[in-house]
């Protein structure tokens, strides 16, 4: 659980890796912001952990019903993307189901929990090459790097 200090500079991260990733490209930020926000609210719901407003919610039903289908980004890099999105929630379903298993099954949920980074540098490599993807990559790792447990 983190508090509302941790979540502050988590969201400082964010913005920072975001733009990295996006590059120029502001649809491709705000997709990124969905996205990011989408994963957020949904941890907090499943954890309960913290505590998640109808306003939250709605929020996140805006993002999905309407802003997220209606990006350009999005949808220039449609299947792309959605590929990503699949993943996401498969790896992260996986991870919370093995995160109270036995050593090894927390070692793997304690990465698969964060294949939702995975999307940034794809971003990048769609907004402005291979090169910016590798030099995402690496800072994504490095900044959201955390223990086991944590």
């Amino acid at each position: 659980m983190t508090n509302a200090k941790e979540r502050e500079v988590i969201d400082d991260k964010s913005f920072d890796v975001i733009q990295k990733a996006a590059g120029k490209d502001k649809q491709a930020a705000e997709y990124l912001w969905m996205i990011a926000r989408i994963t957020r609210v949904m941890d907090d719901v499943y954890d309960q952990d913290q505590e998640v407003t109808r306003e939250d919610l709605l929020e996140v039903f805006d993002y999905l019903f309407i802003k997220l289908p209606t990006n350009k980004f999005f949808n220039m890099h449609r299947s792309t993307l959605l590929s990503q999105h699949i993943s996401m929630w498969n790896a992260w379903m996986a991870a919370n189901r093995r995160e109270k298993g036995d050593d090894t099954d927390q070692i793997y949920a304690h990465v698969w929990r964060d294949t939702h980074h995975e999307v940034v540098p794809i971003v990048a490599l769609l907004t402005q090459g291979h090169k910016q993807m590798y030099i995402v990559s690496e800072y994504i790792r490095r900044i959201f790097k955390n223990k086991l447990g944590e």
